[in-house]
């Protein structure tokens, strides 16, 4: 079986579509994804712009955050063209997937502007979508933190460097998959648990441990 992991970056809907925001507040303008082997190595990836159709403009507040500008999606696909290629790059692997997604928030995107742009999907592209699992989640329960953590927080408690920039879906999703290979690989993953125990021992002089790391995502009391 092949993994892929995706991360999408959206940005809001103009405040004049008031009952389409109803339906659906954002629009995605970034789809990028890693392709992972059985031994969660990247052996691909998918990345595309996505051109917004009910906000002529990037907002400021999002463009700030992702580094995606107005004139860079001027030329990009529509979603219905994204997803579509998104989904045939999926078909074209030779193996079973599971796709992954850092929380649940995505596969809910992708399924309101599915509604909110009247796309309809083959059978099989319905079960594909339905199929995301939240690593996320699966994440935490193998920490034993009792809540969730943004992925930058749980990179840095995996003991490793956030590698590109933060917000941009096709780093994020590469960070999300190195979690998911130091989760999956027994070795890996002890290593990361030691990491949390090293913070405690090597933590500043004057610092406390509620300091050093955030303990109410932890699950333990500071």
């Amino acid at each position: 079986m092949k993994h892929i992991v995706i991360d999408l970056e959206m940005n809001t809907l103009d405040k004049k579509f008031k009952d389409e925001r109803i339906i659906c507040g954002s629009e995605i303008i970034q789809i990028g994804a890693v392709l992972l082997d059985e031994q969660y190595q990247e052996i691909g990836s998918f990345n595309t712009l996505v051109k917004p159709q009910y906000n002529e403009r990037i907002e400021r507040k999002f463009e700030r955050l992702t580094g995606i500008t107005t004139e860079m999606v001027q030329n990009a696909p529509v979603f219905s063209e994204a997803i579509g290629q998104f989904l045939s790059w999926c078909r074209s692997i030779r193996d079973d997937i599971q796709i992954y997604q850092w929380s649940e928030s995505d596969y809910e995107q992708i399924a309101k502007e599915l509604v909110l742009k009247r796309i309809c999907l083959a059978p099989e592209d319905k079960e594909l979508l339905k199929g995301f699992q939240d690593f996320q989640k699966e994440y935490g329960e193998t920490l034993g933190l009792s809540k969730a953590v943004s992925l930058k927080d749980a990179v840095m408690y995996a003991g490793v460097d956030f590698s590109g920039k933060e917000h941009d879906a096709l780093d994020d999703a590469k960070n999300t998959a190195s979690l998911l290979r130091i989760v999956r690989i027994p070795e890996l993953c002890n290593m990361a648990l030691e990491n949390v125990i090293d913070a405690f021992q090597t933590k500043p002089i004057g610092t406390s441990l509620g300091d050093l790391l955030h303990f109410d995502e932890l699950g333990i009391p500071a």
